[in-house]
């Protein structure tokens, strides 16, 4: 989750202004990076939609 958030970090650089934002996973199982990756995307994406 961290090599996830600081290799799309740049997608909230370009908004000019800071964000605390805190992940918190529940689960028993441990998904693939790739899973990962395209919900801190997505996650991303929903943040600069309604932020902007």
């Amino acid at each position: 989750m961290r090599a996830s958030f600081f290799s799309n970090k740049s997608m909230l650089e370009k908004m000019h202004r800071d964000y605390y934002i805190v992940f918190i996973y529940k689960s028993f199982y441990l998904p693939e990076f790739k899973n990962i990756n395209e919900s801190v995307i997505n996650i991303f994406n929903k943040i600069i939609k309604n932020h902007c």
